[in-house]
C-alpha cells in the first residue's frame, strides 16, 4: 500500500512541475497588447508634463495601490502629496518640452511591468524664460490590477 501512495505523490509532484514550465511558456515579457496599453498610458503622462498637468501626468497613478515618487534626493508616498508637490513645482513653469529619444516597456510577470525612459526636455516660467536643454531618466513600475496598468513608483532624474 506504501508504494502506491507514493507513486502516487511522486505523479502529482511530476504534474504540477509540468503545469509551471506551461505557465512559464506562456508568458510573453514583450506581451505586445500589455506593451502598447502602458506605454499609450505613458504618452498621455508624458503629454500632461508638456502642459505642466499635474493631474494629467499622475493619472497613470490612479488606483488601489500606493504610490511613491523619487527624483534627486527627494521621496514622497501617497498620490496627494505627490500631486501638491507637482502642482507646486508646475506652478513655476509656462510649459515643458520634453523629447522622449528612446524607451523599453517590459513585463516582469502578468501582472508586474517595467517602463524606462530617456529623453531631453526645457521648460518655459510664466515670464517667458526658457531653460538650456537638460536629459531626463525615467523609470516606472506598473502593475495590473482589474484589467488596468497602475503606476506604483517612479524615479525620476535629471542630468544637465
Amino acid at each position: 500500500m506504501r508504494l502506491p501512495v507514493l507513486l502516487v505523490g511522486a505523479c502529482a509532484i511530476a504534474l504540477a512541475g509540468c503545469q509551471a514550465k506551461r505557465a512559464e511558456a506562456a508568458f510573453d515579457p514583450n506581451d505586445p497588447a500589455a506593451v502598447a496599453a502602458i506605454d499609450s498610458a505613458m504618452q498621455q503622462s508624458i503629454a500632461g508634463a508638456r502642459n505642466v498637468n499635474a493631474d494629467q501626468v499622475l493619472a497613470v497613478a490612479e488606483g488601489p495601490q500606493e504610490f511613491t515618487f523619487v527624483s534627486g534626493d527627494e521621496m514622497a508616498a501617497g498620490l496627494p502629496k505627490i500631486k501638491e508637490n507637482f502642482r507646486k513645482a508646475y506652478s513655476m513653469a509656462k510649459r515643458q518640452d520634453q523629447e522622449i529619444v528612446q524607451h523599453h516597456t517590459r513585463l516582469i510577470a502578468p501582472d508586474v511591468a517595467l517602463y524606462t525612459a530617456v529623453g531631453e526636455g526645457t521648460y518655459t516660467t510664466p515670464a517667458g524664460w526658457k531653460s538650456p536643454p537638460t536629459g531626463i531618466g525615467l523609470t516606472v513600475v506598473l502593475v495590473k490590477r482589474d484589467g488596468r496598468w497602475q503606476a506604483v513608483h517612479a524615479h525620476q532624474s535629471l542630468a544637465p
